[in-house]
């Protein structure tokens, strides 16, 4: 098993396939990683990581295998581009995967004391381990991701300072997605009840559910579900959906050529200007820029 540690390339997978490119920068705690490779078939993993890793896929997606997570078989989640991946520190990840021939990957490794500064700083508290999660969306991760990436080839003083923050913006947003899902919360949602009101928000993402809608589909009362959904996700059920349709969105700025104004309406805005509004003030930039982002970076899939 290889452990991700020092300015090497993060060779955590075997198989056929080539390297075209790889750029990678190191500061003091955290490396990154930009890598595109062609000709890929199946390819195995093997590795239990001194440092937390988190990839970002930017081609290719990843269709069919298994993985196991500290000898315990686990699910396998396809993924696709603009999905994340992430394994704590000290976690065995091993198996297989098949997917595009074609691909390109954002690797980013940091150092556990780096983290666990961080982490305490902001949740002012000792510091809870990290569940390993092999495939989800994040816009905000996402865009802290692509914030470090465009620091591999600056070579400015504060790389250093702007690399920790777009770190510690990572790791908070793990810290509350890893809340919504711990299990038993108190006065939470089970997490059965959880996964049925998230796939009635995903079947249509443009509709308007209602409140008695949502919770009447787990038999609760619209107050109970409220208070409940907030406990268990750390959003009210609005500002939740919001977020899917945003993720949505960067999905199909990313993969299509759709105009701006028919994503918006397909995502459930009511107009392309509280689409933008909306998408900028979450992710950052215009979904304009966001797009022309991926465009010039050649990380557009196909």
């Amino acid at each position: 098993m290889k452990a991700l540690h020092g300015s090497g390339h993060p060779s955590f997978k075997q198989g056929v396939g080539k390297v075209v490119s790889h750029r990678t920068r190191s500061w003091r705690f955290s490396q990154a990683d930009l890598v595109e490779r062609i000709g890929l078939k199946k390819e195995e993993t093997a590795i239990v990581s001194s440092r937390h890793l988190l990839l970002l896929n930017l081609r290719g997606a990843s269709e069919r295998g298994q993985y196991y997570l500290d000898g315990r078989k686990t699910d396998f989640v396809s993924r696709k581009v603009g999905d994340i991946l992430f394994v704590p520190a000290g976690c065995e990840w091993r198996g297989w995967e098949e997917g595009a021939s074609n691909a390109a990957y954002l690797s980013i490794s940091i150092e556990p004391c780096l983290v666990e500064k961080l982490c305490t700083a902001l949740s002012g508290g000792p510091l809870n381990a990290f569940s390993p999660d092999l495939g989800f969306e994040d816009p905000v991760i996402m865009g802290a991701a692509r914030g470090i990436a465009s620091e591999i080839d600056e070579r400015n003083p504060v790389s250093t300072m702007l690399t920790e923050s777009y770190i510690a913006t990572i790791f908070a947003q793990l810290l509350r997605k890893q809340r919504y899902v711990a299990p038993g919360k108190k006065g939470g949602l089970t997490s059965r009840d959880l996964t049925r009101v998230v796939e009635l928000m995903d079947d249509d993402l443009s509709a308007d559910l209602t409140l008695a809608q949502l919770a009447g589909h787990i038999g609760f009362s619209v107050p109970h579900f409220c208070r409940a959904f907030r406990q268990s996700v750390g959003h009210p059920p609005h500002t939740f959906i919001v977020r899917r349709r945003i993720a949505q969105a960067q999905s199909q700025l990313r993969e299509t050529d759709l105009p701006i104004t028919d994503i918006a309406l397909a995502c459930g805005f009511s107009s392309s200007s509280h689409f933008s509004n909306t998408f900028k003030r979450i992710v950052g930039k215009t979904p304009l820029d966001y797009r022309k982002g991926w465009v010039e970076r050649g990380w557009r899939s196909g």
